[in-house]
């Protein structure tokens, strides 16, 4: 074997032990009967340890468990990023480039709706590009949107940010298109293939929501005489649907023996289905929403 060949095999080799410690399927069951403080405990007894300890003496609730999973998200991805073959990270950082966009959404609607810096700053998930400090700096040194967006002026969203400021829903449609276009052209194979069919029902939702709302959307992927259409008939049933059909995919892809990047791709779909599902449930108690009716929207 190849030293890039024994890289990647010591990389996925360790992503699926990564994989193997996910919360079992049969759990939810469990998960869904239990009270908030309950689902804490259990969640002290797995992967996310670290982080319900390092928050519980400060939160507790549907807050503790919400923080702690969006934390432990970040360390996980990082720590992928971190044992991962050279060659690999290029696609592995484009990928977790989609937590950029999140974060810089989520300063900028927490400046348009007067959040505080302490508020905003639990809601982001420094598993991308650009570090934790910088995005509590600016939080901290910004007053409104327009302030933060100057202080992006450095990293490569700076033009769309710019360009946009003045609608933010506009704004936000921009930052997705940027990512999942330039996300498609950095990915070959399976791992495009994945990225390719969420963004067919991204654009599908999209479609969706703009026929209700009558705002105009832009597609991720142009309509091609040959290309496939999604049609949602159901928003919120497909969108589970859609969920479904990622999560098997990704899951498939944990465990390809083959020297690329699929299988941390993989797994990165099936931590994330992870972090849904605790934030549903977690979500669904804080809001008194009926078992059965939280149980519907998860995906094992």
């Amino acid at each position: 074997m190849t030293e890039k060949g024994f890289g990647f095999a010591y990389t996925n080799t360790r992503v699926r032990v990564m994989k193997s410690k996910l919360i079992d399927s049969t759990e939810y069951p469990k998960l869904l009967k239990m009270g908030l403080d309950q689902i804490a405990r259990y969640l002290q007894e797995t992967d996310y340890k670290k982080e319900i300890d390092s928050l519980g003496t400060t939160y507790e609730g549907a807050d503790l468990i919400e923080y702690a999973i969006n934390l432990n998200l970040a360390n996980s991805f990082k720590k992928v990023l971190n044992f991962s073959l050279k060659d690999s990270r290029i696609t592995i950082n484009f990928f977790l480039k989609k937590y950029d966009v999140w974060n810089i959404k989520t300063i900028l609607r927490g400046k348009q709706s007067g959040e505080t810096t302490e508020e905003i700053i639990l809601d982001l998930i420094p598993a991308g590009e650009l570090s934790e400090e910088f995005l509590v700096e600016v939080i901290k040194k910004s007053s409104s949107v327009k302030e933060a967006i100057e202080l992006f002026k450095k990293t490569e969203f700076y033009e769309t940010l710019k360009l946009h400021s003045e609608n933010l829903s506009e704004l936000e449609d921009e930052l997705d298109l940027k990512y999942y276009r330039e996300l498609i052209e950095s990915t070959e194979g399976k791992v495009q293939k994945l990225i390719k069919q969420k963004a067919l029902y991204l654009d599908a939702l999209n479609e969706a929501r703009a026929k209700e709302t009558k705002i105009e959307m832009k597609r991720i992927l142009p309509i091609t005489k040959r290309g496939k259409k999604v049609v949602v008939e159901d928003l919120k049933k497909d969108r589970i649907e859609f969920r479904k059909d990622i999560a098997v995919k990704g899951k498939k892809m944990v465990h390809e023996f083959k020297r690329n990047t699929s299988p941390v791709i993989g797994y990165f779909v099936a931590k994330e289905n992870e972090i849904d599902n605790l934030r549903i449930i977690a979500r669904g108690k804080h809001s008194g929403l009926p078992q059965e009716l939280i149980e519907k929207q998860l995906v094992f």
